[in-house]
């Protein structure tokens, strides 16, 4: 119990309000994920600079695991940004 430091349980606070949030219906989604992907960096540099390289690797794993589909999206629009091509067509459901 020694290494529980306010980080950490900031950083697990976090992880169990956004699974909250991914529980809720469509429509809540992006009123309170997008506020909880903006929290997203500050967590993961809080948690790395207390915590140690291996922490923050291991939450940011798991933030691109949760926020896997936008982080595709904007993952393809840099990626075509850096290619010098425009962004390609994403899928609609």
């Amino acid at each position: 119990m020694e290494n529980l430091n306010l980080s950490l349980i900031v950083t697990i606070f976090w992880i169990i309000a956004i699974s909250l949030v991914g529980m809720l219906p469509m429509r809540f989604h992006w009123r309170l994920g997008l506020p909880m992907l903006c929290l997203f960096p500050v967590v993961l540099i809080w948690l790395g600079w207390s915590m140690g390289l291996w922490w923050a690797v291991g939450l940011l794993a798991g933030g691109v695991s949760i926020y896997r589909y936008p982080a595709r999206h904007y993952g393809r629009k840099l990626l075509a940004r850096l290619r010098g091509h425009s962004a390609p067509p994403t899928r609609t459901k």
